[in-house]
């Protein structure tokens, strides 16, 4: 059996195991919409207490929500685009690319460089996959993609945007529009009142360092202002119908997710360039 990589408390690594876990719980109770095999292996692979970690059913089931909504968005991309990088902005310990691959498509993983340090402990790059550790800010990192202008690109973004201005979130996205007129990008946002609630949470706990900035109450009206290369700005207000419907998810938690998303306490946002 293969020694188990031990992860420290206090540490980057550590950051990366709650979205992880909270996957991996998702796919052993409701394997019939969040399988996710890569996560439950890694969560098996790592020495760490995961009993100690804490969070509610409805975070928990927004993370696998999240993803599965990334992975559509990517996946109708590439359909249009089978040639195109996508890329896993603030990856974090996400592992994607088995489920997206077509045998055509390349993937770049990007965060931090501490963070892809981590990461690497935990899962290795498959061929036309690799990891780059520099800020989304940093546009040096587009020199990484190997795939030509026409091929495409689609940056798919979870539980990262909303830490930051939204100056910064911008200027990322007219860049991505101008390099990839054809491209696009998805990620999760939250309006007003779901910035306010997260943010009176992280309060409570006493982290300082962790207050969500940016936040959008009307995405498709605001976010088409902020270029005319925004093909379309679309967002998902609803639960999938098959996770609606999942009978082995708690009915109270698929309503609270369900309600989170009409009600814009969070968002998932999805643009195209032209």
């Amino acid at each position: 059996m293969a020694e188990k990589i031990k992860i420290e408390k206090n540490t980057v690594a550590e950051t990366l195991l709650l979205p992880l876990s909270g996957r991996a719980d998702c796919s052993k109770k409701y394997p019939e919409v969040f399988k996710d095999a890569e996560a439950e292996r890694i969560v098996e692979s790592i020495d760490y207490d995961f009993s100690a970690l804490s969070y509610s059913s409805f975070v928990v089931l927004s993370w696998a929500v999240r993803k599965r909504f990334l992975l559509g968005c990517a996946r109708a991309y590439l359909a249009e685009h089978p040639n195109a990088t996508i890329v896993n902005l603030g990856c974090g310990a996400d592992t994607c690319f088995d489920e997206l691959d077509n045998g055509k498509c390349h993937f770049l993983n990007l965060d931090l460089p501490e963070v892809i340090a981590a990461r690497e402990k935990f899962t290795a790059c498959h061929e036309r996959e690799k990891n780059v550790g520099a800020s989304a800010f940093d546009l040096s990192w587009l020199e990484q993609v190997e795939t030509s202008r026409e091929d495409g690109l689609f940056v798919m973004s979870g539980g990262v945007l909303f830490y930051f201005e939204e100056e910064k979130v911008k200027s990322l996205f007219l860049a991505l529009a101008q390099k990839f007129p054809a491209g696009g990008i998805c990620f999760d946002a939250v309006n007003k009142k779901g910035l306010e609630k997260s943010n009176k949470v992280v309060e409570k706990s006493g982290n300082k360092g962790a207050k969500i900035v940016f936040s959008l109450d009307d995405a498709e009206k605001e976010l088409s202002a902020w270029s005319p290369a925004f093909k379309k700005v679309s967002v998902c207000r609803r639960l999938a119908p098959e996770i609606k419907k999942a009978k082995s998810i708690p009915f109270g938690t698929r309503f609270a997710v369900n309600m989170g998303l009409r009600l814009g306490f969070m968002q998932f946002v999805e643009i195209r360039f032209k």
